[in-house]
């Protein structure tokens, strides 16, 4: 028998405008014992008013909601507490969602499609600190990264070089962590590895870390490491 106490649960928030599929979700969830459903509203105002009175760690975040989208929730959750994590769940395939959930510092994404055991594995990966998007998001990206960037994967042999500490610097952003963990890291200001991340960016033609590993992906650049 389980011996976690509401204490040391993950304390977790639902949003979502359709109560039906609400409602099935935190029954699927409510199997897991380290889960504890706190808040399960269906809006950004219920939620920041719940919030007021009830701590949440994690938060699944659908994006079309009355009065203010889930991305931009985010934005505003992540701008007064940066340790909240959010994982948006939601029926969107688009890549700009993906991409504008990842640019309001969105912890992960999944679609509404995914099983309660990945939810809960995205759950439990994004509370150890990195970040977590389905296999089908993750192609999603790659497919959009290539076909914006299809000179550089397909026809072109100069791709751009980069030094040994561009490529640790890469590599950690391949791992999820966020530029206060890397300046730790590497002993280094948050505002000097931004640097860094605009600088590499700018060298590659994407537009945020997402596409910025998925474009070295597509060209192998790990590979050649």
């Amino acid at each position: 028998m389980s011996t976690q106490t509401k204490s040391n649960k993950i304390k977790v928030g639902v949003v979502d405008d359709h109560e039906l599929f609400r409602t099935g979700l935190i029954t699927h969830l409510s199997i897991y014992n380290e889960l504890d459903i706190v808040i399960n509203v269906e809006n950004g105002n219920d939620l920041l008013y719940a919030m007021n009175n009830q701590p949440v760690d994690l938060i699944l975040m659908d994006i079309n909601l009355p009065n203010k989208n889930g991305i931009d929730i985010t934005k505003t959750l992540k701008e007064s507490n940066h340790d909240i994590k959010i994982i948006m769940l939601t029926g969107h395939e688009l890549p700009s969602y993906v991409t504008n959930s990842i640019d309001a510092k969105a912890n992960g994404y999944l679609l509404k499609s995914s099983k309660a055991s990945e939810i809960h594995q995205a759950i439990l990966t994004v509370i150890n600190g990195e970040n977590y998007y389905s296999e089908q998001v993750k192609n999603i990206i790659a497919s959009d990264v290539i076909r914006k960037h299809q000179i550089e994967v397909f026809g072109n042999n100069n791709l751009p070089s980069f030094s040994q500490t561009e490529m640790e610097l890469l590599e950690f952003i391949r791992d999820g962590k966020t530029s206060e963990e890397i300046g730790k890291i590497i002993h280094k200001s948050k505002r000097s590895v931004d640097e860094y991340r605009s600088k590499l960016m700018k060298k590659t033609n994407t537009n945020n870390a997402y596409e910025l590993i998925y474009y070295c992906i597509a060209n192998k650049i790990f590979d050649k490491n």
